[in-house]
C-alpha cells in the first residue's frame, strides 16, 4: 500500500472538477498488497469462522470476495444490492437474488464499510435466500462509520483500490499489473 500521487486522478481517469487537490490523504492498494491484505484477513476469518459461500456485492466486493473464497475454500457468488448514482442508468434499482442457500455458513464481503446499510441489505438477501449463518467482512471500515464482524483495517483516508483504475484508457505501453502499485 502507499500513498496516492498527484497523478492517481488521472489514472482513474477522474473528471476535470473531481481532480482537483483531496480533501484528505489518500492510500493506493494495488494488486500485490490487496493480495497481501486479502490473504490475512481469510486468515483471520478462518480462526472463528469457516462459510460454505461467500458473497461478494458488486462492485468491489466482488473482487474482495472472490479472493476470500479462494483463500477460505468456500463457493463464491456475486450479488448487486444497488445500482449507484455512477453506475450506467443512475441510482436506485432492486437487489439481485441469490442461489438457494438453505443451511448454509454464509460470508457478505464488500470492499468498504461506511453507514453498513450495503452489507445489511446483502445480509437480508442471504437470509432471504435461505441461509443458516450470515456474517460480514471488508477490507476497510469508517472508524465512525458501521462494524462488520471481520475487517483488515480502519482509517479515514480515500482508499484508490487497483480495480478503481480504468485500464482500457491506460494505453498498451502501460503494464496493468504495475497500475496503482
Amino acid at each position: 500500500m502507499g500513498v496516492a500521487d498527484g497523478f492517481a486522478m488521472d489514472r482513474l481517469a477522474a473528471p476535470a472538477q473531481l481532480r482537483r487537490a483531496p480533501k484528505k490523504a489518500m492510500r493506493e492498494i494495488g494488486w500485490a498488497a490487496f493480495g497481501e491484505v486479502a490473504r490475512g484477513l481469510a486468515a483471520r476469518i478462518h480462526e472463528s469462522f469457516r462459510p460454505d459461500v461467500v458473497v461478494g456485492i458488486a462492485k468491489g466486493g466482488v473482487f474482495v470476495g472472490g479472493a476470500l473464497a479462494a483463500a477460505l475454500g468456500a463457493e463464491f457468488q456475486p450479488v448487486r444490492i444497488e445500482k449507484r448514482r455512477r453506475d450506467a442508468g443512475g441510482p436506485g434499482g432492486p437487489a439481485s437474488e441469490l442461489p438457494a442457500l438453505t443451511g448454509r455458513r454464509v460470508l457478505v464481503v464488500d470492499d468498504v464499510a461506511a453507514t453498513g446499510a450495503t452489507l445489511a441489505k446483502a445480509r437480508a438477501v442471504a437470509r432471504k435466500a435461505g441461509a443458516r449463518e450470515v456474517r460480514t467482512a471488508v477490507l476497510v471500515v469508517r472508524p465512525s462509520g458501521a462494524r462488520p464482524d471481520f475487517h483488515a483495517f480502519e482509517t479515514d483516508e480515500l482508499i484508490l483500490f487497483a480495480w478503481d483504475y480504468q485500464l482500457d484508457q491506460l494505453g498498451a505501453a502501460v503494464d496493468p499489473g504495475e497500475v496503482g502499485v
